[in-house]
């Protein structure tokens, strides 16, 4: 039974339905309990739902007692790094890698993903892989370039990511069901037609990368989504920034040829072209699919405004099925936000068990103050932030695409963020006019909410 876990809980917590999986799990609690697989679960749920306490104890119990099971070390560093406690989980590594039932491979992967996951880059960056499997090595490889750009900047560890992760031998060791013979990871002829296929990567990262497809298309590649992010947005690079593109690929020595296909992924985009296109700054370079799709939405945000600014907001990703718990608020810390905003007519774009929470507050019952929007296509969300003030949201698809059409926005981060947000606190040059709100001390999440308090008090007038 511990096999069908995951098609019993995966779907259902991406849904945000938190207490169904507490159900299930305590209809197998009596058979399985004895069972680390069925606490790592249990963890994950408490994770999913927002408990990070309750993950917490159970993943360091976890560590602590299972002479076999490792795979809590995920939900171990995203509760930690949420709540500030990074010292709680470097402890927990040390304990796990130190324990005498713990293979040499299992310490070494423990220190790969959990020191990044921490930002501790400066020890990722002194691992050595001599002695470990290609794969560990690999895994290692694109982490330290990970790091060396979190820690130096983007040019420092770019080439790095591409050796161990984008590039075709990186394809064939960590994702050997792919098609390697024809994958593009950057060379300098060009097929007359590229699809574009995510495969380890989200809409953000789509978002955010589509701009070298552009610079791919101003050299006359034809390019096709095969997840039908088309029909969501549309490339609206403009044409002096295209220009500007091409100029500096053919610069490089990137030609097309009249024929061929191949495929390609979006950290192959980046990967490859931002040695020769750095960021490809723009202030806008999508425009949503279809824009009336947003018409009828907006006119009653509108309507339920009455003239206060309309701002969307999206604070948690922890229904997603990877590690956002590092970079997502939950309800309670959004009070003041809210209750101190009351020139904002907030429209809230949340999804899952956290949209589920808001619906049960009374705040979600004050149309003048807010509306809160049914469950949306993407290509909906799009065309609607468009048309909004501003937007909020967490380091997720959603912030990507209000950067990606040059809408006001901000971007909560938590103080250790992703690599490609680097180390200003406060821009990105992915976004010109994205401000970054990052957390001075880890987890401090209340440092964030004052500081967006500040930004859209001053910002917006």
């Amino acid at each position: 039974m511990i096999d069908q876990y995951d098609a019993q809980l995966s779907a259902r917590l991406y849904a945000g339905e938190i207490d169904e999986c507490f159900r299930f799990l305590d209809e197998r609690a009596t058979e399985d309990q004895h069972l680390a697989e069925y606490w790592h679960w249990r963890a994950v749920t408490h994770l999913r739902g927002g408990e990070f306490k309750e993950a917490l104890e159970i993943c360091c119990r976890l560590t602590r007692e299972s002479d076999r099971f490792a795979y809590q070390m995920h939900c171990l560093s995203d509760v930690c790094a949420h709540l500030g406690l990074k010292e709680v989980a470097l402890a927990m590594i040390e304990y796990y890698a130190h324990k005498a039932s713990t293979v040499p491979i299992g310490a070494f992967l423990w220190r790969v993903y959990g020191w990044h996951y921490l930002g501790e880059d400066e020890r990722v960056l002194q691992l050595s892989a001599e002695g470990v499997a290609e794969h560990s090595a690999y895994v290692l490889g694109h982490h330290q370039g990970r790091s060396a750009m979190r820690l130096n900047g983007i040019a420092s560890g770019v080439e790095l990511m591409h050796r161990y992760w984008s590039s075709r031998e990186s394809r064939r060791v960590l994702f050997p069901h792919v098609d390697v013979e024809h994958y593009w990871c950057g060379e300098r002829v060009l097929p007359a037609h590229m699809t574009l296929t995510s495969i380890a990567s989200g809409h953000g990262d789509q978002v955010n990368w589509v701009r070298y497809a552009a610079a791919l298309q101003a050299l006359g590649v034809q390019i096709a989504y095969a997840d039908g992010s088309d029909l969501n947005y549309r490339l609206a690079m403009p044409a002096d920034e295209q220009q500007r593109d091409a100029e500096a690929m053919r610069a490089a020595g990137f030609v097309v040829t009249p024929d061929g296909a191949l495929w390609t992924d979006p950290f192959a985009l980046f990967t490859s072209l931002f040695p020769v296109l750095g960021y490809a700054p723009s202030t806008r370079y999508i425009e949503p699919a279809d824009a009336d799709l947003a018409d009828a939405f907006v006119d009653e945000i509108r309507r339920r405004a009455g003239g206060r600014r309309c701002v969307g907001i999206f604070w948690s990703s922890c229904e997603s099925s990877n590690n956002f718990a590092n970079r997502s608020l939950t309800l309670p810390h959004l009070a003041p936000l809210f209750d101190g905003t009351n020139d904002i007519h907030w429209v809230i774009m949340q999804r899952g068990f956290e949209r589920k929470r808001w619906l049960n507050d009374p705040r979600a019952n004050d149309p003048e103050r807010f509306t809160t929007l049914p469950d949306m296509t993407l290509a909906q969300s799009v065309a609607i932030i468009d048309r909004l003030d501003a937007f909020v949201g967490n380091d997720g698809g959603l912030s990507h695409i209000a950067g990606a059409l040059g809408k006001r926005c901000y971007l909560f981060l938590n103080q250790v963020a992703e690599w490609r947000y680097e180390r200003d606190p406060h821009r990105t040059p992915w976004y010109p006019t994205m401000q970054l709100v990052r957390a001075r001390r880890l987890g401090d999440w209340a440092d964030v909410v004052r500081k967006l308090q500040q930004h859209l008090a001053s910002d917006m007038r």
